[in-house]
C-alpha cells in the first residue's frame, strides 16, 4: 500500500510519494495506484478527468481519496472550456443564422478535461450561468445559447460569434466523474462539471464522507431505446450493492436525484445503505428508489436515509427543460419491483418541494409499501400543498389513511415558504 500526492503544480514525471514530489493530473493516478493505495488531492486545487479507481481491488484495504493541505476542497471536475479561436459559423449549404459549432473531439479546441473525449453535452455553463436547452437538430435551435450535439460538434445559437458574447463557455459532457466501485473511501472531495453521474455504480463496502457534488446532469441517456430522454444523478447505487454510507455530503444543481438506489434485474437488492446527515439543496430530487425483480426476499434491507436536510426540489436549473415536471419533489419512488422495501426515512427536515414532498411512480400497487417507514421528520409545505403526489391515485381510503399515517408521525407544517 501507497501513498500518493497529487497538485496543479506537480509533475506526471514525479514520484508522487511526498507533497515535495507530487504528481499533477487524475490521468497519471488512474494509471499507477493500486488497489489500497491513498491519492491525495490538494486543497485549493481544480483537477479534470475522470477517476478510475483499480480494477483489482484489495479487500482487505480500501482504496482512499482524499485531500491534502488546507483551504478549499479539491474539485474533480469535467468541464471542457471553448477556446476563443474555435468557433466557426455553420452553413453546410443552408444558412442556419446565428449557429456556430466548435469540434469537442479537437482536444486543441479547448481546455479542462481533455482526456475524455465526449460531445454528448448536458449544459453549458456561461460566465458563471447555466444553460440546460438541449434540443435534437439543428433546426430546433431558437434562442440564444441553445445547443445540439453530434458526434463530432456541438451546435450553438447565438446571433455573434460566442467568445464575443461571453468570456467563459464551459460544456458539461456525458463522463461520469468517478466510477463507484467495492472497497473505496472517498472524503473531502467536490465533484462537479458533468452531463452524467457524480458517482456510480455496483458497490459494496464504499464510504463517502464530507464530499460535494455540484451542476451535474443533462445528457441524454445513451442506448435507452427511447431518444431525447436526459439523466443525471450525484451518487448512483446501483443493482446489488450493499455496506454503503454517504454522510455529511453536499448536494445541488443535480438534473435528477441527489442519492438514488435503483436498477433491475436484481438478484438479492440494496442492503446496509445509510445516507445521513446530508445537505441537498435545488436539485430536482434528493432521495430516490426503484427496482425490478421478482424473485423471492430481494429488493431494500436495512436501507437508512436520516438527519438529512432537503431544501427546494424541483427549483432545479433542470426543471425548464425537464417533460415529466410532476415528480418535483424530496422523496421519489417509481416502480417497486422487488418484494421487499425496508427503507426507514427519519429525523429529516423537508422544506420546500415543488410540487410535493413525496411522489409516487407509475407501477406502484394500489398500497404503499408497509415496510417504507417514513417517521420523525419535520415537513414544511405550502397551505393546502399535497403532502403526496401520484402518478397514478391510490384509492380514496388507501390515500387517506397513508395522508393521515404521516401526519400521526411526523411533524407537517403548513406556511407560506
Amino acid at each position: 500500500m501507497a501513498s500518493y500526492y497529487v497538485s496543479t503544480n506537480g509533475c506526471d514525471s514525479n514520484d508522487g510519494l511526498t507533497i515535495n514530489t507530487p504528481w499533477k493530473t487524475i490521468k497519471k493516478a488512474n494509471e499507477t495506484i493500486k488497489g489500497g493505495d491513498t491519492v491525495s488531492f490538494k486543497c485549493g486545487d481544480v483537477f479534470y478527468g475522470r477517476i478510475y479507481p483499480p480494477s483489482k481491488n484489495d479487500t482487505s484495504n480500501a482504496t482512499v481519496y482524499t485531500s491534502y493541505g488546507s483551504g478549499a476542497k479539491p474539485v474533480i471536475s469535467q468541464y471542457k472550456t471553448a477556446n476563443n479561436d474555435a468557433w466557426e459559423r455553420v452553413e453546410n449549404g443552408i444558412w442556419y443564422g446565428g449557429i456556430w459549432r466548435i469540434d469537442l473531439t479537437n482536444i486543441n479546441n479547448f481546455t479542462g478535461n481533455i482526456t475524455d473525449i465526449d460531445t454528448n453535452v448536458g449544459f453549458i455553463k456561461v460566465d458563471g450561468a447555466i444553460y440546460p436547452q438541449k434540443c435534437f437538430s439543428i433546426e430546433s435551435l431558437k434562442n440564444q445559447w441553445d445547443f445540439y450535439n453530434d458526434d463530432k460538434y456541438v451546435y450553438v445559437k447565438s446571433e455573434r460569434e460566442p467568445s464575443a458574447v461571453a468570456s467563459d463557455i464551459k460544456f458539461a459532457c456525458n463522463i461520469h466523474c468517478m466510477k463507484f466501485i467495492d472497497n473505496v473511501i472517498v472524503e473531502n472531495i467536490v465533484f462537479m462539471g458533468t452531463g452524467a453521474h457524480g458517482l456510480q455504480g455496483t458497490v459494496h463496502n464504499a464510504i463517502v464522507r464530507n464530499c460535494e457534488f455540484h451542476e451535474i446532469g443533462g445528457s441524454e441517456l445513451a442506448n435507452y431505446g427511447v431518444p431525447g430522454v436526459r439523466y443525471g444523478n450525484g451518487i448512483e447505487c446501483w443493482t446489488d450493492s450493499n455496506d454503503v454510507l454517504v454522510e455529511n455530503c453536499r448536494f445541488s444543481g443535480i438534473y435528477d436525484v441527489a442519492i438514488t438506489m435503483q436498477g433491475d434485474n436484481v438478484t438479492q437488492g440494496w442492503t446496509n445503505m445509510i445516507f445521513r446527515n446530508n445537505v441537498m439543496w435545488n436539485c430536482q430530487q434528493c432521495f430516490e428508489i426503484w427496482s425490478r425483480g421478482e424473485l423471492p426476499n430481494t429488493g431494500f434491507k436495512n436501507c437508512v436515509f436520516e438527519n438529512n436536510v432537503c431544501i427546494d426540489s424541483g427549483y432545479c436549473w433542470g426543471y425548464e427543460v425537464r417533460p415529466n415536471k410532476a415528480c418535483s419533489s424530496h422523496l421519489l419512488m417509481y416502480t417497486i419491483g422487488c418484494p421487499v422495501c425496508d427503507i426507514t426515512i427519519k429525523g429529516n427536515t423537508f422544506y420546500r418541494a415543488r410540487v410535493a414532498p413525496i411522489y409516487c411512480g407509475q407501477k406502484l400497487d394500489s398500497k404503499f409499501p408497509e415496510d417504507y417507514k417514513i417517521i420523525d421528520n419535520t415537513f414544511f409545505i405550502e397551505p393546502n400543498q399535497k403532502l403526496v403526489e401520484y402518478y397514478r391515485h391510490f384509492n380514496k381510503q388507501e390515500n387517506q389513511k397513508l395522508i393521515d399515517t404521516l401526519k400521526e408521525n411526523n411533524h407537517v407544517i403548513e406556511t407560506s415558504l
